[in-house]
Formats: structure tokens, C-alpha cells, sequence
């Protein structure tokens, strides 16, 4: 838990600062990363997978979050 709660606040403040390129290539690394470390420690399990999409979820919701918050300018034709 402690680690999907840091990938949500990375995954905010990048939301906050950066676009969706740099999210797709951090996911990628916290993906190798977990499961390199999943595979090398306990194996590959189905356990294990969903874990790491439970990180992958909490990195991109808190992307999403952060570009929410950002309160970037619409197309709203001067209304």
C-alpha cells in the first residue's frame, strides 16, 4: 500500500507538470521494475501481476489526478 500511495503522488506531480509521453515511459520502468523484482525474489504468479497492476493503476490515476488539478484551458469558445 505505501508504494501505490508514493506512485499516486509521482504520478500527480508529474500530471501537474509533464505530459502523457513522460507517464507512458515512467510506467514502463515501474512495470520492469516490479516485475524484475517479482520475478527474481518469489517468481512469477498471478499474484504478483496483479500487483504490479495495482501499481501501474495507482501511477496513472494519480497522472490523472494531477492533469485534472492542473486546470488546463479548454476549448470553451469564450463562454
Amino acid at each position: 500500500m505505501v508504494v501505490a500511495a508514493l506512485l499516486f503522488l509521482v504520478g500527480a506531480l508529474i500530471g501537474r507538470s509533464y505530459s502523457v509521453m513522460i507517464i507512458a515511459m515512467t510506467s514502463s520502468v515501474v512495470m520492469f521494475t516490479a516485475m524484475t523484482i517479482f520475478m527474481s525474489v518469489y517468481g512469477l504468479d498471478l499474484l504478483h501481476v496483479l500487483i504490479m497492476l495495482g501499481y501501474l493503476t495507482a501511477h496513472q490515476a494519480g497522472y490523472l489526478l494531477g492533469a485534472y488539478l492542473t486546470d488546463y484551458p479548454e476549448n470553451n469558445r469564450g463562454l
